[in-house]
């Protein structure tokens, strides 16, 4: 039935679009701001510090050998919480652009071409202490320090109404794009000089955002705009790969998103690199966007010379 419904408004639609289409008036947007994670792309830091921790191995002083432990205190390690319930990202930045083109002679009903980077965690500090490391009969600690990262990158086609833009002075817009998103995060684990990464991504997915804002004219042909996008990032295309071989790890690129639901393994909070499997729940990956920017209008600031 919502195909049909669907069908039926392209059959509508397009015929009107195309007769009433000016096509003649571009412009071009640019704007920088603040990007806030939300639902499961939010959450806690994925590193957290154990005030006491154990851990167990086989002790080849003793014939035969017997399972002993070590007993570690105020450590840190990879919570077992990333992935599996958020991907634990803060307060970032955005950067977006967009090319839009009347679709009626006002410019009122416009199409739209945009493109958006955001990057996350921009303001979140390293965490470092102390970590298990193992060594012949036990465990010893070594300094180590933690950091993650964030990333999304989109191109979206959509529709935007701004309906008092024949005034040329101001006007509210809003508007909904179809995006194609690339997705991405990483885990880095430094002891000193040593790093390892756990690359996650870049993996590909189809969402959806909705956008709105203010446009306010200050000079020939340019506007000041500031405005507020929320995507929804991976609508459509969530998966998540629950064969041993892609088990996640530091040290390791190309690795699933995991963010639909599923099982998947992985080592990240396990200082002998043994895996283990997990469950997850479907994860959505959104985020909300502030931005301010200009709108540069080129047919206006260098106008064509008309035809005698």
């Amino acid at each position: 039935m919502k195909k049909k419904l669907l069908f039926l408004l392209m059959i509508l639609v397009i015929p009107f679009v195309s007769a009433n289409s000016q096509f003649d008036n571009w412009s071009f947007q640019i704007g920088l701001g603040i990007t806030q994670p939300m639902n499961e792309l939010k959450g806690d830091s994925p590193f957290a510090y154990v005030p006491k921790w154990t851990g167990y191995f086989l002790n080849y002083n003793y014939n035969p050998p017997i399972v002993d432990s070590t007993i570690l205190y105020n450590i840190i390690l990879t919570d077992s919480n990333f992935m599996k319930e958020n991907y634990g990202v803060s307060t970032g930045f955005t950067l977006n652009g967009a090319a839009k083109v009347n679709i009626d002679k006002y410019n009122t009903l416009r199409g739209i071409i945009t493109m958006g980077f955001s990057t996350f965690n921009t303001f979140a500090s390293d965490k470092s202490g102390s970590s298990p490391f193992p060594v012949q009969n036990g465990y010893q600690t070594v300094s180590v320090t933690y950091s993650n990262s964030f990333t999304a990158f989109g191109i979206g086609l959509g529709l935007e109404v701004a309906p008092t833009s024949f005034t040329n002075i101001f006007t509210p817009y809003f508007g909904a794009t179809f995006n194609f998103n690339f997705l991405s995060a990483n885990l880095t684990r430094s002891y000193g000089r040593d790093s390892l990464k756990a690359d996650i991504g870049p993996e590909f997915r189809i969402g959806a955002a909705i956008h709105g804002g203010l446009e306010l004219r200050v000079s020939k042909g340019i506007d000041i705009v500031a405005g507020a996008k929320y995507d929804f990032g991976n609508l459509l295309l969530k998966t998540t790969r629950s064969g041993q071989q892609d088990f996640i790890t530091y040290g390791k690129t190309n690795m699933s998103l995991n963010d639909d639901e599923g099982y998947y393994w992985s080592n990240l909070n396990d200082p002998n690199g043994v895996s283990k499997m997990y469950k997850t729940k479907s994860k959505s990956i959104n985020w909300l966007s502030f931005f301010i920017g200009v709108n540069i209008y080129p047919n206006i600031l260098s106008p064509k010379e008309k035809k005698k």
